[in-house]
């Protein structure tokens, strides 16, 4: 995820601290605060979902394709949440940062 968003750190192995780090990086704007717990979330989704499949299916996805879940879930949410997001699924799909700081 951090490199569909153009970001670097190391996080915690601990998913509170890993959702408390990821949701409020320091040097982006508190804008983008909410939009980041939503692809958090996204992400937790779509690892849940993919778990589920390998343990009740016997069928593994790849990791490229989880993100591509990832990056469709949480713009279908943020379209839903965010009355005042108006980018398109291509534009949030390839560069995110500045649909998140752009909305005010």
């Amino acid at each position: 995820m951090l490199q569909w968003l153009g970001l670097s750190a190391v996080l915690p192995g601990d998913s509170r601290h890993h959702l408390l780090q990821f949701t409020d990086m320091a040097g982006l704007p508190k804008v983008t605060y909410s939009f980041l717990k939503i692809i958090w979330f996204a992400t937790v989704w779509a690892i849940w979902k993919e778990r589920n499949r390998r343990v009740f299916q016997n069928v593994a996805g790849d990791s490229p394709s989880i993100v591509d879940i990832v990056k469709l879930n949480s713009f279908l949410w943020l379209k839903v949440s965010q009355t005042s997001f108006s980018y398109s699924y291509h534009e949030w799909w390839k560069n995110p940062l500045p649909c998140m700081c752009a909305i005010v």
